[in-house]
């Protein structure tokens, strides 16, 4: 299944609390080679993805309010009982397309993090594609918009951005086409 080249549906979260989940995959083409290990590299592109869309839209959707991973943490740390980690939820795989019901354990993860912050909707960036060659990179996100109430996927998406000549650049440049409907 192609998923459609799509800005995130903003006019449906107008005026209300949403979550903005991590990142859950990152995907990097084979062109692009970094001297990191495998395993801090994924940690630092899964950084500066969750960077670039946290900052796109809270600067270019600002009619929601937004529920970041800072403060999806900081509930967490009001409520350790409840042992849910919003760094690493298992997201990655709703970028498939073929998924329409959110499964446990997510679901449950995610309606606890909607009670404690008070969102009913959560933004899923399910996965973050990064290729090209240096000083020409690319990026792409796929999102998903869950509805936690009833643990369904109510749409999803994907953006893309212009080659541009760094990674953060890039990022930010397909997090800017996920809000593009609205500014551009």
């Amino acid at each position: 299944m192609t998923i459609a080249v799509s800005p995130i549906p903003l006019g449906a979260l107008a005026g209300s609390r949403a979550l903005l989940m991590s990142v859950g995959a990152v995907i990097l083409g084979d062109s692009l080679e970094t001297a990191n290990p495998l395993a801090e590299r994924t940690a630092t592109l899964r950084e500066a993805a969750n960077r670039a869309i946290d900052v796109a839209l809270r600067r270019d959707a600002a009619e929601v309010s937004w529920v970041g991973l800072a403060e999806q943490r900081r509930a967490m740390r009001l409520a350790p009982g409840l042992a849910v980690d919003p760094d690493h939820l298992p997201t990655a795989y709703l970028a498939t397309g073929r998924t329409e019901r959110v499964p446990e354990p997510l679901w449950s993860a995610v309606r606890t993090l909607t009670g404690l912050t008070g969102a009913r909707l959560a933004i899923v960036p399910a996965a973050a594609k990064i290729a090209g060659t240096e000083g020409a990179v690319t990026a792409s996100y796929v999102f998903v918009l869950m509805d936690a109430r009833v643990g369904r996927v109510v749409w999803r998406g994907r953006s893309v951005g212009a080659a541009s000549s760094t990674l953060e650049a890039a990022l930010a440049s397909a997090a800017g086409a996920a809000v593009a409907g609205l500014v551009r």
